[in-house]
């Protein structure tokens, strides 16, 4: 026992002992490195007014140096001289990079040091640039050799009237304030530290994010080693604390308290006596209706509870009717009496064989089964099939109905004459429950999907509006700025449930069957598209052929309206809305089908994923306009429809969506089931 006492003690202390002898810097041989820096990429690195290097990163590789016994030799330079050294003569062992798929092949990037967001810089006088589609026809001001310049390389079909690159971003941003630019695209953080240093009032950003990059170390090649040590380097610094304090030095404005805050403190008292009086009512009133939701929900899961119970007996009901049940072979006259049955046959009814043998069937048939057995009957009896399959319902001694499925064909005597008909049943009553439990259930979910989109709408308005009044308490462009992301956030929520209730309407809903004006409607929705984006409708380039007896077709307006939108929105949106070619062709196959054309001379879509687009949530390469159930809709609008959807797309040569549809009448009964 006290052997095993010491050796559990020992394996208890040994990671200590290894964690402290790690964190030691003795146990690191001393080394010299060489690391270069962008000369004027404040705040991240820059040679300050005293001539020294400075900043987050020179910061951090000092920290990572002292962790790891390095001599780090800082190098400042252009950056363009930067890449040089480190990546065609060596001079330099390590420096700071974002990280791009292309450079992968020619260095190696470390693990993040920092997320760095870039957005387009405009004059305060001009209208804002708030994408990068609406930068067609502009000249746009980029710092060179960066991962801006490289991103613009992967987007050629953006019209630029000039791309002008300068030696760093101060002189890019400079460039937008003298006039020579109409925008930049520069990262946030240093234009903001450039902005508040030199006190420049006249610039603004675009209100989201163009896109954000991961910033890392970097070694050339051939220096593994040297990468993994970085790495481990950078894991001490953070979990000393020492990163935390640095990242709050350079990249946390340093505003004195009362600057600071003051502006959330006069908020805060403008609206605390406003909040005063609601609290009391808006806290009663909450109280009231959770217990109310509290309630209905419960109920809810109550009831669907007992659907999906009654679903799995009913399902487990109808696999042992499959198991243990045979086919019944059944005899009858041509006076439709029961000659033979079997045992099966009659116990199921309720019957013994001496009772049902010599009863006409029509007796035991509902009114509409009798019809169908004589119609069935009298088609046999003409020879023109040799069975007629049929569902029958029985009527039983309990007063419950048996639902069979029967196949029917004539029966013949020794001298091959028509003597009467076999007809095989089989009891589905089961199934048929179990289809009705399904459908009930179906119709619950679809509720409760309308209805949890329906009651968000009351807390998104709520918070908009608490938006809008902080919008309206404050004169700081910071704070507003923060309103302004959380209404575009919360927009974007709004915009995932209302999509939710289209979902659920498209599934659920009854199809309501018209004669309508097709080009009326291709018109009307690509007036919503355009308008959607403050855009003419005047300058489209849609082209709408009728190849067809008429313009009107018979089907659901509504959801017919719903997929041109779809479809429409989708091309233009990734594409650029003004030169973007959109045919839409309209043809009647026949006299039984629509065939409807959608072909654009856009991007193209990569075979890869082609198949993908259809699929709930998923966002091509403007991943910033949706949530990625345009597609998706379109898609289950046809198939509601009882149609097709395909997709042919090439890169650069545009796409093709073609849209086959049955032509519906209007007499029909197409009450979803």
């Amino acid at each position: 026992m006290k052997l095993l006492s010491i050796t559990f003690l020992i394996l208890f202390l040994t990671p200590f002992f290894l964690i402290g002898q790690a964190k030691s810097n003795d146990t690191f041989a001393e080394k010299s490195i060489k690391y270069g820096i962008d000369k004027t990429y404040e705040p991240y690195e820059f040679v300050n007014t005293n001539g020294k290097a400075d900043g987050f990163n020179v910061d951090i590789i000092k920290a990572i140096g002292a962790e790891l016994n390095w001599d780090v030799q800082i190098c400042p330079d252009d950056w363009i001289n930067i890449r040089y050294k480190l990546e065609n003569t060596n001079e330099l062992d390590a420096t700071a990079y974002f990280k791009t798929a292309a450079r992968e092949d020619s260095i190696l990037f470390s693990r993040p040091i920092s997320l760095v967001y870039y957005s387009i810089f405009t004059r305060s006088d001009k209208e804002p640039v708030e994408d990068l589609f609406s930068l067609s026809g502009k000249k746009v001001a980029i710092q060179e050799v960066t991962i801006v310049a490289e991103y613009f390389d992967q987007l050629g079909f953006l019209d630029l009237k000039e791309l002008q690159a300068y030696s760093s971003e101060t002189d890019a941003i400079d460039a937008v304030v003298r006039g020579d630019a109409d925008c930049a695209i520069t990262s946030f953080m240093t234009t903001n530290y450039k902005m508040e240093v030199e006190n420049i009032e006249n610039i603004q950003s675009s209100s989201d994010p163009v896109f954000i990059t991961e910033y890392c170390f970097v070694v050339n090649n051939e220096n593994s080693a040297m990468l993994d040590s970085l790495n481990w380097g950078l894991r001490l610094v953070k979990a000393s604390g020492e990163y935390d304090r640095l990242f709050q030095k350079w990249l946390t404005p340093k505003k004195s308290w009362w600057s600071q805050n003051q502006d959330l403190v006069i908020i805060v008292l403008s609206i605390f006596f406003l909040l005063s009086i609601m609290a009391v009512i808006y806290i009663y009133s909450l109280k009231k209706l959770i217990q109310k939701k509290s309630q209905v929900i419960k109920k809810e899961i109550q009831t669907r509870t007992e659907a999906e119970w009654e679903l799995i007996e009913s399902e487990s009901l109808r696999k042992k009717m499959e198991d243990f049940t045979s086919v019944m072979f059944v005899e009858i006259d041509l006076e439709n009496n029961i000659i033979q049955a079997p045992k099966l046959f009659y116990s199921i009814l309720g019957f013994d064989g001496k009772e049902i043998l010599g009863v006409n069937i029509h007796q035991l048939l509902n009114t509409k089964s009798v019809t169908k057995d004589k119609e069935i009957k009298s088609v046999l009896m003409n020879k023109e099939f040799s069975y007629l399959d049929a569902e029958y319902e029985f009527k039983t001694n309990s007063s419950i109905p048996v639902w069979m499925d029967s196949s029917t064909s004539l029966l013949y005597d020794e001298k091959d004459r028509i003597k009467g008909f076999k007809q095989f049943f089989r009891d589905i009553t089961p199934l048929r429950q179990a289809n009705l439990n399904l459908k009930d259930l179906n119709a619950e979910l679809a509720n409760f999907m309308y209805k949890t989109s329906h009651d968000v709408r009351g807390p998104i308005a709520n918070v908009l509006g608490l938006v809008n009044l902080g919008n309206m308490m404050s004169d700081d462009k910071e704070i507003i700025g923060y309103f302004g992301m959380i209404e575009q956030s919360v927009k974007k929520l709004e915009h995932i449930f209302n999509d939710f209730k289209e979902v659920s309407f498209i599934l659920h809903g009854n199809l309501n069957i018209t004669t309508f004006d097709l080009r009326e409607l291709i018109e009307e929705v690509s007036n919503s598209v355009f308008m959607k984006r403050n855009k003419e409708i005047k300058k489209a380039r849609i082209d709408i052929k009728i190849i067809a007896d008429s313009q009107y077709m018979t089907s659901d307006r509504a959801l017919l309206k719903r997929l041109f939108y779809q479809i429409i929105e989708n091309v233009f949106e990734h594409n650029n809305y003004y030169e973007t070619e959109l045919k839409i062709i309209f043809e009647k196959d026949n006299s039984s089908h629509y065939k409807i054309h959608f072909i654009d001379n856009g991007v193209g879509i990569p075979e890869n994923l082609q198949k993908k687009v259809f699929e709930v949530f998923f966002k091509g390469r403007r991943s910033d306009i949706n949530i990625g159930m345009g597609l998706y809709m379109a898609k289950k609008v046809v198939s509601r429809l009882g149609g097709e959807l395909s997709l042919k797309s090439e890169i650069e040569n545009g796409t093709t969506i073609e849209v086959i549809l049955p032509v519906r009448q209007i007499t029909e009964n197409l009450t979803y089931n």
